[in-house]
């Protein structure tokens, strides 16, 4: 080979080694310094699912869930907008683990039928749990394998997340969130959400497959006591409410296990003032929902002579 031709080919390799190791050195300085940089990102509480965690609580879930505080022995997984798909893959590793405390899960009526953002798993790509859950929602990339490419698109949401939480925007603890940049309560604007809501079909409408592997779940972890949570719903969503009768089954169904406890506070009377929208609840219910929810963990917890893992009102 000619010189010139030699130089010019290794000119060539030497570019193209740079170029991969600065792709590689940045995404590794990225990933750590930002996507997984603590536990409270949706990224961050992916990872921290990965750690053994051996005396927690978890909480499983959407957005529903996701404002739910227990406790300092408490973690909280919910993912905004997600299916039951998506719980089911989180459910799957945290019962993989030789733990035997209770878990808490959301009795969802209707799955979303989503996956939400699909880059808190990007991280995760090389998993095969998680490649296929992206799969199942035609949100797989091949580029999500590729060091340096596979945050192409997402760059600015980890930042704006990262950022948000460094300023106190939308508070984050041990995966519980507080969002206090909600506009004010505003009854007209409220009263439009009741009217677009009483025109929805609402009701019992569950995936029953993701239902029936749901159930195995619960069957197949007989050491796990599974809180099966079912959060309080605007007055407008169970005007009309359909397929009750189903639900009623479900729930029975579920109950019937010696590991189940349902709650189903869905019916919970709370004013307008209380919500956000017909379906989440304002800081201030859902504190109190907390508060509540953690009282009846702990009652019974202590019926059934278990150790108990949430802290009482006011130890926070």
């Amino acid at each position: 080979m000619p010189p010139s031709k030699l130089i010019h080919w290794q000119a060539w390799l030497g570019a193209s080694l740079g170029f991969v190791g600065i792709c590689l050195l940045a995404d590794w300085g990225f990933t750590r310094a930002i996507v997984l940089c603590d536990e409270n990102s949706e990224s961050g509480r992916i990872q921290h699912l990965l750690l053994p965690n051996s005396n927690e609580l978890p909480v499983f879930g959407t957005s529903m869930v996701h404002g739910l505080d227990l406790g300092t022995n408490a973690f909280n997984y919910g993912l905004d907008g997600t299916s039951l798909a998506a719980t089911e893959v989180l459910l799957e590793i945290e019962l993989a683990k030789p733990k035997t405390t209770p878990l808490v899960v959301e009795l969802q009526f209707q799955d979303t039928g989503r996956l939400g953002d699909q880059g808190k798993f990007i991280p995760f790509a090389t998993d095969p749990r998680f490649r296929q859950l992206l799969k199942r929602f035609h949100a797989w990339e091949w580029r999500y394998r590729v060091p340096g490419f596979r945050y192409f698109g997402y760059y600015d949401w980890f930042i704006k997340d990262y950022l948000s939480e460094r300023a106190q925007v939308t508070p984050v603890t041990r995966g519980f969130v507080q969002n206090f940049h909600v506009a004010p309560f505003d009854q007209a604007s409220f009263d439009k959400m009741v009217g677009e809501r009483l025109q929805k079909a609402n009701g019992f409408f569950p995936d029953e497959e993701l239902n029936r592997r749901l159930v195995n779940l619960i069957a197949a972890h007989p050491q796990r006591l599974f809180f099966l949570v079912a959060t309080p719903l605007h007055a407008s969503y169970h005007a009309h409410f359909q397929n009750y009768d189903q639900l009623e089954a479900f729930e029975a169904q579920l109950a019937a296990f010696p590991n189940v406890v349902v709650i189903d506070w869905s019916r919970l009377p709370y004013p307008d003032q209380a919500f956000v929208d017909t379906l989440h609840l304002r800081i201030e219910a859902t504190t109190e929902l907390s508060r509540k929810l953690r009282e009846k963990i702990a009652e019974v917890l202590q019926a059934r002579k278990q150790p108990a893992l949430v802290v009482p009102t006011g130890e926070r």
